[in-house]
C-alpha cells in the first residue's frame, strides 16, 4: 500500500508539471505525454498480454499510436499547413491515412510471422492499436480545452474516485457480486456506491467551475460513464485473466501498467469529448 500511494503522489506531480507546460507553453506537452502512455500501453497490449514477440511488429504498433495522437491534435495541423497550402491534410485525413498505412503493416507482419501468430495475435497486431491511439487522442484534446482542468477532474471522478467510493462501500456492504467470473471482489452494491460518490463530486464540481446551468446533464451523464468505465476496467481484467496475467505491466509501482491505471479513463474519452464538442457537458 506504501508503494502504492508513493507511485499515486509521484503520478500527480508529473500530470501537475505537464499540464502546467501544456497551458503556460505549449498544448504539445500535453499532447506528447499522450503519445508516450498510447505507445506504453501498445507495448504492454501486444508483448505483455497479446506474447507478440516481434520487435518490429511491437515497434511498428507503438509507432503508429504515437504518431496518430499528434495527427489528430489540431496543432499538428497547423504546423503543417504552411508546408502544403490548400491542400494540407486535416486531422482526420492524417489519422486515416497513418491508420490505413498501419493496417496494411499489420497485415504484412501477420504474412510474415504466420508460423508464430495465432488468432489472438493477428487480432491484437491489426486491430487493438487503433482504438487505443483515437482513446489517447481523445484523453489530450479532453485536457487541451479550455476548460480542461474541469474535464480533467470530471475524468477522474468518473474513473477513479469511483472506483474508490465503489471498493469502501463494497467492503463495507457489498454482498452481491457483479461480475464474479472476471473480477471477484466487485459487488453491486459497491456499484452503486461508486455512482454516488461520483454524483457528489460532479454536484462539487459544478459549482466550484460554475457549470451550475449544465448540472443537471452532468449529474445524468456521471451515471453513463461511471458505468461505462466500469466496464472498461472490467473488459480489461477479462483479457488479463484470459491470457493469465496479473498486471499488464511494472512501469508504475503499486498499480501495474498504463493499461492497469487508464482501463477506465481510455474508455470513457471518446465518448465524454464528444459531449464536449456538443455543449452538453
Amino acid at each position: 500500500m506504501k508503494t502504492r500511494i508513493i507511485s499515486g503522489v509521484i503520478l500527480v506531480l508529473i500530470a501537475a508539471i505537464i499540464i502546467a507546460a501544456g497551458v503556460l507553453i505549449t498544448p504539445l506537452f500535453i499532447t506528447a505525454a499522450a503519445a508516450f502512455l498510447a505507445a506504453a500501453a501498445t507495448f504492454e497490449l501486444l508483448k505483455n498480454a497479446a506474447g507478440i514477440n516481434s520487435r518490429a511488429a511491437v515497434a511498428g504498433a507503438c509507432i503508429y499510436v504515437f504518431l496518430t495522437v499528434f495527427a489528430l491534435d489540431g496543432t499538428t495541423a497547423e504546423v503543417l499547413a504552411p508546408l502544403f497550402g490548400e491542400t494540407a491534410p486535416g486531422t482526420l485525413e492524417l489519422a486515416l491515412a497513418l491508420s490505413i498505412a498501419y493496417f496494411i503493416f499489420g497485415a504484412v507482419m501477420t504474412l510474415i510471422k504466420h508460423r508464430f501468430f495465432g488468432m489472438a495475435q493477428i487480432a491484437a497486431l491489426t486491430a487493438f492499436p487503433i482504438p487505443l491511439a483515437f482513446a489517447f487522442s481523445c484523453l489530450a484534446l479532453v485536457l487541451n480545452h479550455k476548460n480542461g482542468i474541469y474535464y480533467l477532474l470530471l475524468l477522474l471522478n468518473f474513473s477513479s474516485i469511483c472506483d474508490m467510493g465503489a471498493y469502501f462501500v463494497g467492503s463495507a456492504v457489498g454482498k452481491h457480486k457483479l461480475c464474479p467470473e472476471i473480477s471477484p471482489h466487485k459487488t453491486v452494491e459497491g456499484a452503486v456506491g461508486g455512482i454516488a460518490s461520483s454524483a457528489v463530486v460532479t454536484l462539487a464540481l459544478s459549482f466550484a467551475f460554475s457549470f451550475e446551468d449544465r448540472l443537471a446533464a452532468a449529474l445524468i451523464l456521471t451515471v453513463a460513464f461511471c458505468i461505462l468505465g466500469m466496464v472498461g476496467d472490467l473488459f480489461a481484467s477479462s483479457v488479463k485473466r484470459a491470457v493469465g496475467i496479473k498486471d499488464y505491466g511494472k512501469l508504475i509501482p503499486g498499480h501495474g501498467g498504463i493499461l492497469d491505471r487508464f482501463d477506465s479513463i481510455i474508455m470513457i474519452a471518446p465518448l465524454f469529448y464528444l459531449f464536449i464538442s456538443a455543449g452538453i457537458i
